[in-house]
């Protein structure tokens, strides 16, 4: 059985990984760092008999204040570091715990996103994506607005009648009741509140308002680059996982400025983009920042950057690229990156489990960092922890002139 994923590229001496260092973004997801160890360990060991790899998944441990690892050993001897970067502590204090402290930073967001005409211009690039930003606000809104209304009505139908106010407000709170538990199960059914979460704490932060985010991002580029010159990796790969797509981006070109010649000498450099949601802040007016870095990251000679995303997938913006829809041209000469790969979650599993697997939103949206039951082109653990190098396993195409 093959080591590599069903169409990589044989493993030589010369592509043989040694050793790596993953630093792994994730999305916005309070849980941490204990979660994504057992899910890797779990994934990984259920991916063995497709791939090969029977990876030995060490117990986790910290990695100063910033990070959380565990080691990774393949089979031939490929040594992986990977090391979750720690912001749930910011997730959980951007984490609205009521439905009215929700409505508060959705409201201000959801504006922002009217008056940039976001969601008529993800139509056009990528429409569930577009479903997926619109739906949220609908499920928590319009039950409440429509049971207020339906509330008053029949209030002020009683209260025609003569009836004591008291007894007159008693369907209407029924009702407004009623709403609320609907909303409550709209979000237990669409994780429609999680959504809401994430949009109020990114959209403030392209915006230049979350400067504990900004300053966090800083310490992760400093943690990684004084990591990467005390090791003796010969790969070093950066995952962003949904939001961390985004956040990924600055994360980078903060490094190159530490290090100008990141990736061209020293170790090979990949960033690998998971489920991207970069066009969901990029096409907004005041993203001026990010567009900027985009087009850093896009340039830099030493980053070689894969994007991974299935169309099947509403939580992201999937097989975009992010520099065109974003209104960024491209330098001559420079490889087109991202290179952007499809992933295919459909051959992943038979039928009749992949059709109760796709009804789940947050389901597909994870798929890509967990085992499936076919092999396919894309393998996370393959990527993360197998004995061939990403720029190997996924060359990008020569630049055009």
């Amino acid at each position: 059985m093959s080591i590599v994923s069903a169409s990589a590229p044989p493993v030589s001496a010369a592509t043989r990984v040694g050793k790596r260092l993953v630093f792994y973004f994730s999305g916005f997801d309070p849980r941490g760092p204990a979660h994504y160890h057992t899910l890797y360990e779990a994934e990984a060991k259920a991916q063995a008999p497709l791939n090969g790899l029977n990876l030995t998944v060490g117990k986790r441990h910290r990695a100063g204040k910033l990070a959380s690892a565990w080691s990774i050993t393949a089979p031939g001897g490929t040594e992986t570091e990977y090391e979750f970067l720690r912001w749930d502590d910011i997730i959980r204090r951007h984490w609205p715990k009521n439905e009215w402290q929700l409505l508060k930073s959705a409201v201000p967001v959801y504006w922002t996103f009217l008056t940039a005409n976001l969601v008529p211009r993800l139509l056009k690039i990528a429409w569930p994506a577009a479903l997926t930003v619109s739906y949220p606000i609908v499920a928590f809104l319009a039950p409440m607005l429509i049971a207020l209304a339906a509330g008053s009505i029949v209030t002020l139908l009683m209260l025609a009648k003569q009836w004591a106010l008291w007894f007159s407000l008693l369907p209407a709170l029924v009702i407004v009741a009623a709403a609320f538990f609907l909303t409550r199960w709209l979000d237990h059914r669409f994780r429609s509140y999680w959504l809401l979460r994430t949009y109020g704490t990114i959209q403030p932060w392209a915006y230049g308002k979350s400067p504990a985010l900004d300053a966090r991002i800083r310490e992760f580029a400093e943690y990684i680059v004084e990591r990467i010159h005390e090791s003796d990796a010969d790969e070093v790969l950066v995952v962003g996982h949904s939001v961390g797509t985004i956040l990924s981006i600055p994360l980078v070109v903060e490094m190159l400025r530490l290090d100008p010649e990141l990736g061209q000498r020293g170790p090979k450099f990949g960033l690998v983009s998971l489920g991207d949601c970069i066009p969901l802040v990029s096409l907004l007016p005041r993203s001026r920042k990010l567009r900027e870095d985009l087009e850093t990251v896009a340039s830099a000679p030493g980053v070689h950057w894969v994007d991974f995303s299935a169309r099947r997938d509403g939580a992201s913006v999937t097989q975009v690229d992010p520099l065109k829809v974003s209104g960024i041209t491209r330098r001559p000469g420079i490889p087109v990156r991202p290179l952007l790969l499809p992933v295919r979650i459909f051959k992943m599993f038979p039928p009749d489990v992949y059709k109760v697997i796709k009804k789940d939103l947050f389901r597909i949206h994870f798929q890509y960092i967990m085992a499936g039951e076919f092999l396919t082109d894309y393998d996370f653990f393959a990527i993360t922890a197998g004995p061939l190098g990403l720029a190997d396993r996924y060359p990008e195409p020569a630049a055009k002139a």
